[in-house]
Order: C-alpha cells, then sequence, then structure tokens
C-alpha cells in the first residue's frame, strides 16, 4: 500500500468520525417503514430512469453489477414512511455499501475519475429520490453534486447537473418533508428502468415544475470543455401563491465527445470547479 492510498484511507476514516460526531446535533433521520400502501392513494410525483447506460463492452459486468447494487438498496428503503417533519437520510437507510454485505464492484466518480468500487451506481438511486423530492416540495438539508458530465445526453429528461454524490458517511442526501401531509417512498427495480413515486393520503396543494436556465458548453483558455447551468423550482398553490427559488448552479467538466455540440469560447485560463466528487 503505497502513500497516497495510505493518505486517502486516513482522509475517509477522518471524515466519517467528524460527520459521526456532527450528526449527534442534527436531527435524526427516519426509518420506519409500512408493509403496503394502503391509504396513500395520491401520485405526488413519480419518475423512472434507465438502469443499463451505453458504455463500452469492457464496462457492460460493471452496469449488470449495479442493478443488483440497486436492489439491495431499494430493498432498505421501499415503503419508508415521511411524516410532516422527518428527514430522508440516504446514507442511514442504505448503510456502508460493502462486499460482505452483498454489494458488487459498480463504476463509481472518484475524485473525477470512473472506478470500479463495490456498491458503485448507487448514486442513480440518490438521483432519482433528489428528483422527486424537488418535485414534492420537500426540503433539500444537504446534497453533493458532481464535478463532471460523464455522459452525452441519451433521451435525458431532467436538466443537467441533477445527479447526487454519495460517499458514506459524510456525502449524504438528506431532505425534510416540509408538506403538511405524510409521504410514502416507493422505489423498485423494474428493467429496463429504475422506478420511483411518491404517495399521500391527500392531494397536494402545490404544483411544482423544476427548469433551467443559462445553460451552456464552454471551452476554457486551457482547451477543456466545461458544462454549466442554474436549475430553478417554481411552486404555484391552489391559493394564487407563485414562488420561485434557483436551487443549484452546476459547473462540470465534460468526459466525452463534444465535435457535435455548440461550444462556446472562454478567453479565461482555466475553470476551478466545485470540490466534490
Amino acid at each position: 500500500m503505497n502513500m497516497t492510498s495510505l493518505s486517502y484511507r486516513a482522509r475517509v476514516a477522518a471524515g466519517r468520525t467528524a460527520r459521526r460526531f456532527t450528526d449527534l446535533f442534527r436531527p435524526r433521520s427516519t426509518r420506519r417503514r409500512l408493509a403496503s400502501g394502503e391509504g396513500f392513494h395520491h401520485t405526488v410525483f413519480e419518475h423512472a430512469s434507465t438502469l443499463l447506460k451505453s458504455v463500452p463492452p469492457n464496462m457492460m459486468e460493471l452496469q449488470r453489477n449495479k442493478v443488483r447494487n440497486l436492489e439491495l438498496a431499494c430493498g432498505r428503503m421501499d415503503g419508508l414512511l415521511l411524516r410532516p417533519g422527518d428527514v430522508f437520510s440516504f446514507c442511514s437507510l442504505v448503510g456502508p455499501a460493502t462486499r460482505r454485505r452483498g454489494y458488487l464492484d459498480g463504476m463509481q466518480l472518484v475524485r473525477g475519475e470512473l472506478r470500479p468500487v463495490a456498491g458503485g451506481g448507487l448514486c442513480q438511486l440518490a438521483n432519482l429520490v433528489y428528483w422527486m423530492g424537488l418535485h414534492a416540495g420537500m426540503k433539500v438539508l444537504e446534497r453533493h453534486h458532481h464535478c463532471v458530465d460523464l455522459f452525452p445526453d441519451d433521451g435525458r429528461t431532467v436538466p443537467f447537473g441533477m445527479g447526487v454524490s454519495i460517499f458514506y458517511n459524510y456525502m449524504d442526501l438528506r431532505l425534510r418533508n416540509s408538506l403538511p401531509q405524510p409521504l410514502l417512498l416507493r422505489v423498485a427495480v423494474e428493467p429496463p428502468v429504475l422506478s420511483g413515486r411518491l404517495l399521500s393520503d391527500a392531494p397536494p396543494e402545490c404544483a411544482v415544475t423544476v427548469f433551467q436556465r443559462e445553460h451552456r458548453y464552454f471551452r476554457d483558455g486551457d482547451g477543456i470543455v466545461w458544462r454549466e447551468n442554474r436549475v430553478y423550482r417554481r411552486t404555484e398553490c391552489g391559493d394564487g401563491g407563485v414562488r420561485e427559488e434557483e436551487i443549484a448552479h452546476n459547473l462540470g467538466r465534460v468526459l466525452y465527445d463534444t465535435s457535435g455540440l455548440k461550444v462556446e469560447e472562454d478567453a479565461s485560463e482555466g475553470v476551478r470547479t466545485f470540490p466534490e466528487s
């Protein structure tokens, strides 16, 4: 084991220890699950994402492993009940994604590079829950984004930059149910998609849309291509109230061929991205 690996392990251990300490002062996340969805007949929001992406043949096994990892993680959060004020925590529900717990090697973004890691691919489930939570009007307490754009748009239905980076236990996705009604989370692997629904015992009082502005590709002075946008959430309620908020400013280095895309030229000497995975 080289010094770089030792240093990385030490940073991870320190981060996890610090997080365990700070969690002592945070509201505890809920783990209560219901065996059935009886009484939750109203769909607040639902979404699905494709399980297997178009990747080189040598990476397809990692994609299939990801599907198994998602099945395990879904089994730990499907049926979660979120009462008003309850907090959802991805790391608390799923726990450490280790081989001992049955997780397989999947693709994971580590310091800007794709690597095979046990539990790789669980970010897809975090992405799904985050996207649904935004449309349900949940309050985002914690979310970490990726610093790169991994794949070209292939049937993309959400704005760029809506991904979530998860690293147990100190890079978490935490959402609070700020609605006056309970929510029931349903998630499942249903090939060819990962599907999710947020249900409630009453129809939602507000309509929510999430959209992007100022989207662009640009090349910096060092020849590196970046992608950027700003994402907003618009909430319209039955009483006529309308609220619009910026929820994300995304900037990521593009890792795929951009020859067929409109790329602006930027005179800056280089861009320093956000310090995420």
